[in-house]
């Protein structure tokens, strides 16, 4: 009965070494995407850098073909000034006169403060591309160790299955069945052993006549507590 409690335990060991290099191994797509989080972030900073770059050369030459438009109003209106017969013709245009100018102004005011956005656009698009470029490259490298660890972490695991299945193989099918529901139902942890006068499953106390029975490892008990496989080890205590 000793090797077969020994069996047990040991199997109860090995799955949970197998349990955490699954978990490990699940961790990587999500790292991965964490990576990638990143990259698409810049990619849609950049996106939207140059969509504003090409929203403001298309406002500037609306704006600057409002002007040209405005400046030869303008200079209509000064040809016209000698061929004016009466003040109130020559006021009336020296009016109109006035206004496109002030027009003409600001159009030139609204291109400076167009060209001065471009040209900060332009910096942001240029720090994008630099920022994209070197996330793309962290993302391949990181990556790569992701990969190599998924690799590494599926050879573990290969590795420990096999040695599973040599302890699983020394148990009688209906005493490994009933381990395997356990773990089924307790998160993965079937066999617990006695720790401080208690279950290490559900931290419930032992009795005096049942840990005299645990101690002399002679029967497979079950924890009243949790239902749990529970033996004596003394290295636990």
């Amino acid at each position: 009965m000793r090797e077969t409690l020994g069996l047990l335990f040991n199997l109860q060991q090995i799955d949970d070494e197998i349990d955490a290099l699954r978990a490990d191994e699940e961790e990587i797509p999500r790292l991965k995407e964490e990576a990638q989080a990143e990259v698409r972030e810049i990619e849609e900073e950049l996106k939207t850098h140059r969509q504003e770059a090409l929203d403001l050369a298309k406002l500037r030459k609306q704006k600057e073909l409002e002007m040209e438009e405005t400046a030869q109003k303008r200079a209509k209106f000064q040809a016209q000034q000698f061929q004016v017969k009466t003040n109130r013709e020559y006021e009336a245009l020296q009016h109109e006169i006035v206004s496109l100018e002030t027009q003409v102004s600001a159009f030139e005011d609204q291109i400076l403060e167009i060209l001065d956005r471009s040209e900060k656009v332009a910096q942001a698009v240029a720090e994008n591309e630099k920022a994209l470029a070197a996330a793309v490259e962290k993302v391949r490298l990181e990556h790569a160790e992701l990969d190599e660890k998924g690799a590494r972490l599926a050879r573990e695991i290969e590795v420990k299955a096999g040695a599973r299945s040599g302890l699983a193989s020394g148990l009688q099918e209906k005493l490994l069945d009933r381990y395997e529901r356990i773990r089924d139902v307790k998160d993965g942890l079937a066999v617990a052993t006695v720790k401080n006068g208690a279950c290490s499953g559900c931290f419930r106390r032992i009795p005096p006549q049942e840990m005299q029975i645990l101690r002399r490892s002679d029967r497979i008990l079950t924890c009243e507590g949790c239902g749990r496989l529970i033996m004596w080890k003394e290295d636990a205590q």
